[in-house]
């Protein structure tokens, strides 16, 4: 079959593929799936771009599936990027896996620890990420295709970094052009039909060969006289795929069919089914070694070396080399090594010739001799998964080996694979609890719903108390964030506290912390956790990581229910005084910390934390973490009135879950960017926000409920649907004070629902709320706080008394950081004074209001301001947003780390995002700075420091 035959269909195609090649040398990233049935045209399609790339001067990486490496965790990854970290040098080695492309460092032979939870924990996104930047890098150096064939046989987590890549492929030269079969994509394989749907995936669907293409191969293969209803009847019999005319025709051939109008019949019989008795054919001509060889190589899969395939099939190794060539000639193999087929199909039509017996015992075979051979875990454990469980130790050593290298590579998929085969080998009964928490471990990194069905066995099964201790840490985290099963979650902590020695302080304050932080967030479970609390208070923790995590607990429960507030944070600093309270192992001890220190209006400080924790999470490469801390870092921002800086956060919070698929298990920063939204004027933006976790479904019970329902019963304020905001409100003050819940620091639920009382009408309940709040928040004493109940209870009260609040809101919050509370306080003292006729007095606390809520980003608050100093009759500047004031939030992030010194691709590790997203940001930079050079950064963004809420700003001019 000649190539210029078989492209007379594919003229079309290829100039689509060339113009995607145009649009790589020129930057632009683009992913081209091509997609036909067995040999229509597609393996002929992926060959032309390659060498159509070649001949571009692009780097040209290539990978094919099989159907027996899909057990093979980041086969199609290994077969890309395996050779070209082989070639260079140790300082290219080095240069290829710089910055973040380091996480992908354990693939291509970096060590791992079998043991390390944290590592497998989260290395799945951190592969993926370090995988992106690996492209990035050799993308840098030349522009890059990468060519994938047989995609429907691709392993998951090669599949996951092609769907992780997709969506960043913009502004990399990058050129990705994978092949996959049509009736796999919209099989149960979620992945590829992801991939297929992906609007940013340019699809090529060749069509079959017509019946002229047909007629013209037949005649230049078989015979030039071949007459037109013999070649009708190729035509028909194979549907116009070029392999199966191709196998049609050599069978033919074979047969010695004459290509006459009258033998039509016999290929008719012919068929699709033709291949498989063609290639019989074929090999019942050659010698025996031929057939033996060839179907060592079917056992083995593709890409198998020379001496593997011939212990298989027990001949000498010049036996072997002759019969691969006789299976050359015959078109059964490539012609080259490693050993391979020449098309899938005739695979599979070798191997469908095996017994099922014989398949079992020659895949134990091939498993041994690559354990012999000393090959990859993985290697052979792909092997071992087509064999039959027969109780073999060193069978399951290997597949528990593979299993704990497979998690350190982020390829749980396959982990829970080998581990599910361990199980059934089975284990001796000294061995079945670890494999069962093995198993279990890796099922919840997939969230797969037999995780804890696992977990609860090992647990029964095991019994150390100290072993149990750390599954039952495991199993209830899984129950309660995972299934929201928070009671028996508490059921397993209490058990696993009451069984562990007394000298096991570590694990017994993990477990109380665990406990703790569950039972804190759930009204039907907290008076559980009450008697605890006194109980660990006369035993304080110590400074183990498990006693610090307890302590933070601890420091956030009291600071919930308005203990001393330097009490809670005497608690919090000594948590953090200990070492790192961040990462896997800290659980929500860094979270908790932070949590004190905000309610006590230590922004610095809980800042501080946010970043190391930040910084933590960027170095493992955990998406999780980076969208939690960047989540606090937002609130804490938003709650100082830095809105700017908290909607970036926010923003970086949400990009991260939706692109990871995060954002049902992590709504709160969409509650957060929804209320900093409203205090930015746009109520519209705010609907869109929560809408994202939520669209006309009532939100989940679980412990984000409160701050997303608060932000909902606030925006329906705002929208003048009072009354179903304050319900909420209500209900909500109910439910925080049902877990313990009084300090206004945390959620100042009895103001909120005062204005809206006063809004409604009802002056008394507003007032007896209001003169609520006050109170608990002078116990706590933090200014934020009391300067908002302060402000609150003056507007419901008015008159004198009002306004003598409304002084002291002001007064207390003068030194105070949170700056967008104290705009709020001085432009409600000022509208105050001028209701009360006092119209001069009533100017200067009205333009410092102005001030700081300009400072802020608060637009109705500044439009409020300047409406107020208009009717006490100044007449103040309106004030126009220029320079730094109209940079979005993302652009003063993107601007500032530039400033800083980072380089756009440092920039784009840090914030998990593209490089074209970085070089995008500060274009528009430069363009409303009016600059022209990153040297002019620090100049252009410099501004009063009271943007950042910590001293007065200068005065606006009035007239």
């Amino acid at each position: 079959m000649s190539a210029a035959s078989d492209l007379l269909e594919r003229e079309g195609e290829l100039a689509q593929l060339g113009a995607l090649l145009e649009a790589v040398r020129e930057g632009a990233g683009r992913f081209a799936l091509v997609e036909g049935g067995a040999g229509i045209g597609k393996t002929r399609l992926l060959a032309a771009a390659r060498e159509q790339g070649q001949e571009a001067g692009l780097e040209v990486l290539h990978a094919r599936g099989g159907e027996l490496e899909r057990e093979f965790p980041f086969g199609i990854v290994r077969q890309l990027f395996e050779p070209g970290l082989a070639g260079p040098s140790e300082a290219g080695r080095d240069e290829i896996l710089s910055g973040a492309a380091a996480l992908a460092a354990p693939l291509f032979g970096g060590d791992y620890l079998a043991d390390d939870r944290s590592r497998e924990a989260e290395s799945g996104f951190a592969t993926l990420h370090g995988l992106f930047w690996l492209t990035a890098n050799l993308a840098a150096r030349r522009p890059l295709l990468l060519a994938v064939d047989d995609l429907h046989w691709a392993d998951k987590p090669s599949l996951r970094w092609l769907a992780y890549l997709v969506r960043r492929l913009e502004g990399l030269p990058v050129l990705v052009v994978a092949c996959l079969r049509p009736a796999e994509a919209g099989g149960e394989d979620r992945l590829l039909a992801e991939l297929v749907a992906d609007p940013d995936v340019f699809v090529v669907r060749p069509p079959p060969l017509s019946e002229a293409a047909v007629t013209v191969l037949v005649r230049a293969t078989l015979s030039p006289e071949a007459e037109a209803g013999f070649c009708a009847a190729c035509y028909a019999a194979t549907g116009g795929n070029p392999l199966l005319v191709r196998e049609l025709i050599t069978a033919l051939a074979a047969q010695g069919v004459p290509p006459t109008a009258d033998q039509a019949a016999r290929v008719r019989e012919a068929g699709p089914e033709g291949v498989e008795r063609s290639v019989r054919l074929r090999l019942s001509r050659l010698p025996d070694e031929a057939g033996l060889l060839a179907r060592a190589v079917a056992v083995f899969g593709d890409d198998v070396e020379l001496e593997d395939a011939a212990a298989l099939a027990a001949l000498e190794r010049e036996a072997a080399a002759d019969a691969a060539a006789a299976l050359g000639r015959a078109g059964i193999l490539r012609s080259e090594l490693p050993l391979a087929f020449a098309h899938p199909v005739v695979r599979a039509a070798v191997y469908g010739g095996l017994k099922p017996a014989e398949r079992g015992r020659d895949h134990a075979r091939a498993a041994q001799i690559l354990a012999e051979r000393g090959a990859a875990g993985e290697q052979v454990a792909a092997q071992l998964l087509q064999t039959s469980p027969k109780g073999d130790g060193s069978a399951l050593a290997t597949l528990r080996e593979a299993a704990a290298q497979a998690l350190a590579q982020g390829a749980a998929d396959n982990a829970v694979a080998y581990l599910r085969r361990a199980l059934a080998e089975p284990p001796p009964a000294e061995q079945r609890a670890d494999v069962l928490h093995e198993l279990g471990s890796a099922e919840r990194l997939i969230l797969e719903a037999a995780a804890s069905g696992h977990l609860r066995e090992a647990l029964l099964l095991t019994a150390s108390p100290q072993r149990r201790g750390w599954i039952a840490l495991e199993l209830g985290r899984m129950l309660f964030w995972s299934e929201g099963g928070g009671e028996e979650a508490i059921d397993v902590f209490e058990k696993a506290i009451g069984e562990l020695a007394e000298d096991d302080s570590d694990l017994r304050q993990r477990l109380e912390a665990g406990l703790l932080t569950i039972a804190l967030e759930d009204p039907a479970l907290y008076a559980r956790a009450a008697g605890r609390l006194e109980r660990l208070r006369a035993t304080p923790p110590d400074s183990t990581l498990g006693g610090r995590i307890l302590l933070a607990a601890l420091a956030y429960h009291d600071a919930r229910v308005g203990a001393s507030l330097a009490s809670c944070v005497r608690r919090a600093e000594r948590a953090l005084a200990g070492g790192p309270l961040y990462g896997h192992e800290a659980g929500m001890g860094w979270c908790h910390v932070g949590f004190v220190l905000v309610d006590a209006d230590r922004f610095d400080a809980a800042r501080d934390v946010y970043d190391a924790a930040l910084a933590d999470a960027r170095a493992r490469g955990s998406v999780f973490a980076f969208a939690l801390a960047s989540l606090l870092r937002g609130s804490a921002a938003y709650l100082r009135g830095a809105l700017a800086d908290a909607e970036a956060d926010l923003l970086l919070s949400i990009e991260a879950c939706e692109s990871h698929g995060l954002a049902a298990g992590l709504p709160t920063p969409f509650a957060y960017l929804a209320d900093t939204l409203m205090e930015r004027g746009d109520l519209d933006g705010a609907a869109v926000a929560l809408a994202r976790v939520a669209s006309g479904e009532e939100p989940p019970e679980t412990v984000h409920l409160i701050s997303f329902r608060t932000s909902r019963a606030r925006l329906r304020i705002l929208q003048g649907r009072t009354r179903e905001g304050l319900a909420e409100l209500l209900e909500l003050g109910r439910r925080f004070e049902a877990i313990g819940g009084r300090n206004p620091a945390v959620y100042a639920w009895r103001s909120q629902a005062a204005l809206a009382l006063l809004e409604l009408g009802e002056r008394e309940e507003a007032r007896r709320l209001a003169s609520e709040e006050v109170e608990l928040a002078r116990e706590w004493g933090a200014p934020r706080a009391l300067g908002k109940t302060l402000r609150t209870a003056g507007l419901v009260e008015g008159g004198k008394t009002g306004l003598a609040l409304l002084r002291e809101a002001v007064d207390v919050l003068e030194a105070s950081p949170a700056a967008l509370e104290r705009a709020r306080a001085l432009t409600e003292l000022g509208a105050a004074l001028r209701r009360a006729n006092r119209r001069t007095e009533a100017r200067e606390p009205l333009r410092r209001g102005l001030e700081l809520a300009h400072s802020c980003g608060a637009k109705p608050l500044v439009e409020r301001a300047h409406t107020e100093l208009l009717a006490s009759g100044a007449r103040p500047r309106r004030l126009v947003l220029s320079g730094v004031d109209a940079l979005t939030p993302s652009e003063r992030r993107v601007a500032a780390m530039a400033g800083d010194g980072m380089t756009n691709r440092d920039i784009a590790q840090a914030l998990f995002v593209t490089p074209r997203t970085v070089e995008a940001h500060l274009s528009s930079v430069y363009r409303k700075l009016e600059i022209s050079a990153r040297s002019q950064l620090p100049d252009a963004l410099a501004e009063p420091a009271e943007a950042e809420g910590e001293t007065e700003a200068t005065p606006l001019t009035t007239r």
